[in-house]
Order: structure tokens, then sequence, then C-alpha cells
């Protein structure tokens, strides 16, 4: 039952769109579990026709980005919703605001702390130097957050080393938290009755693999579907399929991709999905291999599905999850059996996460596909164990649960709290 709400503070959670990605999904868990003892607001620029479960009140600012505008009008978009945001503030006596991804980071800072009231928090989801070069704006930029905000917040270790010492923010100004499964939601959703199609894709294959995640150029799903033809070729493995949940620009690459290797009736790609989690709790083994992660949701709500995960150790993410004893900075040079998963040496980073092959040059295009055969090579032999190693499998099964405590709502939450009440 909640509190009174004339007693509980009064908080909003902006973002740019209420779907997408890991970041949008984020924003929309944080609206359900704070909507138990805070007064939530879900601010968003620009309500979509589909949206994430959420909590609170759903505030659309009815103002899109303007991404083919002038430089002058794209400013003036980012004035108007820092007027909105500010007149919000005050409005509602907003205690805290916490913004997700740049866009929204800029205008939280500059519609301001309204008389010192309402915090200001923002949240970075990525690996900076990954994710963007570390040029004189871009310093300028996250060093302008860090130092106008409350709190910047990075969703791992690794990746606030990274802002420090490629962008020059303070350490003062930076906190980790890193992203929360709700595992007691997830309990309850992952033994739900599968479509039928889903069903008989399951039934028609001796091992299933899965991923989830948008269809974008950093998580080159497109690596699965050439393991998933090498792996056919092993004895015992004649008929593993594998299952891709999520949508995004790639989507019809990964389509010819999966023609070009004769895949067709092997390879599931059912787009995005109310409830992923039944298809992940029935899989034999969760995949990821990103170039890079902020601190992949996608890890966490797989061990809380129960399902032995394998991913190679991209930055960031991956390793503090599944061996978070470890220096972050450690690196698996071929294969390393962590605590609660197998991590594979990571492939070099070379996209870039606003690229698609549709919009990249020929050139660029067949510099991408060139595979790191090293660790194209340390992914296959992890997954080929964790499918056919019965007891390496059902050791990591085991430890599942006690992975997922360690990012459950009640342990991430708990500092989330902290930051809001200071």
């Amino acid at each position: 039952m909640k509190n009174d709400k004339n007693t509980n503070k009064n908080i909003a959670i902006l973002v740019q769109q209420g779907v997408g990605g890991g970041a949008q999904r984020m924003a929309a868990n944080q609206t359900l579990v704070f909507d138990k003892d805070y007064n939530v607001y879900f601010v968003l620029f620009e309500k979509n026709d589909d949206i994430y479960e959420h909590g609170g009140s759903l505030v659309d600012m009815n103002m899109p980005p303007l991404k083919t505008a002038t430089i002058f009008r794209r400013v003036m978009n980012t004035v108007n919703r820092t007027i909105y945001l500010a007149k919000f503030k005050k409005e509602k006596k907003l205690d805290a605001v916490i913004s997700h991804l740049d866009g929204a980071n800029l205008v939280n800072v500059l519609s301001g702390r309204c008389g010192k009231k309402c915090r200001v928090i923002c949240v970075y989801h990525s690996m900076p130097s990954a994710n963007e070069n570390p040029t004189l704006v871009h310093r300028l930029f996250h060093q302008f957050i860090g130092r106008f905000s409350d709190r910047y917040v990075m969703v791992s270790k690794l990746a606030a080393l990274d802002m420090m010492k490629n962008f020059g923010v303070k350490r003062k100004d930076l906190s980790v938290i890193h992203n929360f499964s709700d595992n007691q939601k997830i309990a309850g959703l992952k033994d739900q009755t599968l479509p039928e199609e889903a069903q008989d894709f399951i039934h028609a294959h001796s091992k299933i693999v899965i991923t989830v995640g948008r269809l974008t150029l950093v998580k080159r799903q497109e690596r699965l579907i050439k393991l998933l033809k090498k792996l056919r070729n092993e004895d015992g493995l004649e008929d593993i399929g594998l299952m891709i949940l999520g949508d995004g620009p790639q989507k019809e690459f990964l389509r010819e991709v999966t023609a070009d290797n004769e895949l067709d009736s092997h390879v599931y790609m059912p787009g995005n999905v109310d409830n992923p989690f039944m298809y992940i709790a029935r899989s034999d083994v969760f995949v990821l291999c990103s170039d890079y992660e902020g601190l992949p949701m996608a890890l966490t709500e797989a061990v809380a599905c129960g399902c032995p995960v394998v991913s190679c150790d991209m930055k960031s993410g991956a390793r503090e999850i599944l061996a978070p004893d470890t220096d972050v900075m450690k690196v698996a040079d071929r294969i390393e059996y962590a605590k609660y998963g197998i991590l594979t040496r990571p492939f070099e980073n070379k996209a870039n996460a606003d690229e698609t092959f549709g919009e990249a040059k020929e050139a660029d295009k067949e510099e991408i596909l060139k595979e790191d055969e090293a660790a194209s090579s340390a992914l296959y032999e992890g997954v080929l164990q964790m499918l056919t190693d019965e007891r390496l499998a059902a050791a990591y099964k085991k430890s599942c649960p006690e992975c997922a405590g360690l990012f459950g709502v009640d342990n991430i939450v708990r500092r989330w709290k902290m930051l809001i009440q200071q």
C-alpha cells in the first residue's frame, strides 16, 4: 500500500521517448518502482503509439526531435523543452528530476534546480569513449552536465572510470548505480504460455540459443546467425535454433544474413514482444556479443529467468554482472569461466551507436563485417561448451538466482532513494 501521497516527494523521470532501447526501458522501470513511494511523473519529449509499461502520470511535451531541421530550429527546440520543464518543475513542486540520455540530460540541467529545491540527476547509459569520440565538444558537454547537475550517474564502474579519464568529468560529480531487474515481476511472467508459433519453433529444435535487444549495429546480432551456422555442423546440434527478440534498423539486414546462410527455418525473429522472459526461460543459453554496452539489462534479466549466459567481455558491464569480484579493467583473453557465466574475448569496436548499414558507405560495411577471428572462435567455444556440457550449464543455472539478487530492485533502488532524498 502506498503512503499518503501528500507526504511524498514529487519526482519526474525524463526521457525523449517511452520506447526504444535499454535506457528508455530503465526509465519506464523506474517509474514503476518509484510510484510506490513517490508522486511520479513520466515526462517524454515525444509520446509514441507504443510505450513500455510504466507507472505514475504520463506527461507528453509533444516536442519531437528535429533531425533534418536547421541548427537554429534544433536549438530553439531545446530552448522550448527547457522552458517547458522549468515551468513543470515549479508547477508540480518537483523534488527531483532523473533524466536519461544526452538530450534529456541537457534539458534537465538547463532548466535548473528551481531555487535549489529540485535535485537534478542525469544518467549516462553507455561506455563513453566507445559511444562517442572524446572531442573537445563532447568533453565540454559532459563536464557541463557533471558540474551543473547534482549527480551524474554512470551505470557501470568502467564507464565511470572512462568518463573521468577520457572526458575529464570530476570524480566528485559521478556516481555508479547499476541498472536493476524486477525479479519478482519476472518470476511471475517467465512461466506464461508462449504463442503457438514460438512453441512450434522450440519444439522443432533440440537446443535454443537466444538474445534480446534492439536490432542496431552495435548489438551485432548477425554474429549469432553466423555462429548458428557453425554450431549446426556439430554432432548433436544439427537441430539447434536461434531466437532474436527485438526490433530496429538492422532487421532487414539480419533477415538477409539469415537467408544467405540458408537458416530461415532455424532463426526466429518475432520483433518486440510484450513478455520476453517466457522466451528466455525456455532457452538453453543466452548470448550477448555487442561491440559495447553500458550495463546490459539483457544479462541481468536472463539470469533472473534462470538461463545460463555467455557474453563477450565487451566494454562495459558484462564483467560487472558475471564476474563482480574481479577487476573491472580485466579483459578475457579467450574464455573465462566467471562466477555467474562465461566471458569470452571481446570483439574490436568498429560501430558507432547511431550508424546503420543502410547509412554506412560500402567501404565501411566491409570493414565492419570483417570479424575478429580470435573473438569469434572464443565465442563459439564458449557457447558450444554451455550447450554440450550439462554439468557446466547446470552449475551456472544454479547460480542464476544469486546473480539476479545482486541486481534486484531492493539493492539498487535503495541507492536511488539516497540520491533523491539528499
